[in-house]
């Protein structure tokens, strides 16, 4: 042992290991008391030493007690317990939302948006975490902000400014694209137009939600449709095509590629007055299925569909064709 100042022998250091979350090195002394490892925990992860509990091989180690009193030799591992759960409330005005919250003092700000996140909806990185009129930084723990038990904490919301989104195109690929939350989304459409050749007038940006599917306007921005960060938006096209009739009419048909083929059957009956079950519609030598989209179809601008009567009907057109002659 090494001689101290007056000729008392000293103690050699040596480690032992606390186990928490996660595993801490502690350079101690035999004649440490657990109160003394106590505070070295509480000054590298900010944890009060009155909400410690140690334990080793089982027994609970006693503040005045020395870790020679336990046998606590170098490298052993002594178990940490920590005392500190309180419940706190957070009221997110922004949302109208109040949330209850079981943390420990040994918890971050961070850990704390997190579990924002998880039951309030609002993203960490969007979170202000105010008490009072003090800002609680995200690398603090509780216990170093002051917070007791009961306190309330509210939540200032502030949307993040640069986004990644995604555009499904008509359902068969997918853009990945780099916005601002105040582009518009007729923004939005001359990117896509720049990306893939779509003329912009000709797209139509729709957000699916709980109640259905929005088509979103032009001159709104991104922010004020509520679009977040890795949301995805479909695009469908406004195309036109033609039908031709039996009769050899051609109808000028102008559609949503998200339309469905019994859409366009109604429109059909309403400008030929041909009677609903007559006609099918036969697209590229096949016929299209009622309830199918036009995308699914693969019907383009400028391209050709069919009106053609079913086999029945024509056989009884023939017969008129044939008396009429």
């Amino acid at each position: 042992m090494k001689r101290g100042a007056m000729g008392q022998e000293q103690p050699p250091h040596y480690k032992i290991y606390v186990k928490m979350v996660k595993e801490v090195a502690l350079d101690v002394k035999c004649t440490d008391t657990v109160d003394q490892i106590k505070s070295k925990i509480g000054s590298i992860e900010g944890i009060d030493k009155n909400h410690q509990a140690l334990f080793f091989g089982g027994n609970h180690l006693e503040n005045n007690n020395r870790l020679a009193d336990y046998n606590i030799t170098t490298n052993s591992s002594v178990d940490l317990y920590v005392t500190d759960g309180m419940q706190i409330s957070v009221s997110i005005p922004s949302v109208g939302k109040i949330i209850k919250l079981n943390l420990k003092k040994s918890q971050s700000v961070a850990d704390v948006k997190a579990e924002i996140e998880q039951k309030g909806g609002i993203p960490l990185d969007e979170q202000i975490l105010m008490c009072g009129c003090q800002q609680l930084e995200d690398n603090k723990v509780l216990s170093q902000c002051g917070l007791s038990n009961g306190q309330p904490l509210h939540v200032l919301v502030r949307p993040t400014d640069k986004l990644r989104i995604s555009v499904s195109v008509d359902v068969e690929r997918t853009v990945n694209l780099d916005v601002k939350s105040w582009y518009t989304v007729a923004d939005v459409k001359l990117m896509i137009e720049t990306l893939e050749g779509l003329p912009a007038r000709s797209q139509i940006l729709m957000r699916t939600q709980p109640g259905g599917a929005e088509t979103l306007k032009d001159t709104d921005t991104l922010q004020n449709q509520l679009i977040r960060n890795n949301d995805t938006l479909t695009l469908y096209q406004n195309i036109q095509f033609f039908v031709k009739t039996y009769e050899g009419r051609t109808l000028t048909m102008s559609m949503k590629t998200c339309d469905t083929v019994d859409e366009v059957m109604k429109k059909v009956e309403e400008r030929s007055l041909a009677k609903a079950g007559v006609y099918y519609l036969h697209y590229r030598g096949r016929a299209l299925c009622p309830g199918d989209t036009l995308h699914k179809h693969k019907v383009v601008n400028n391209s050709t569909v069919e009106a053609r009567l079913h086999n029945s009907h024509v056989s009884m057109a023939k017969q008129k064709e044939t008396l009429g002659s």
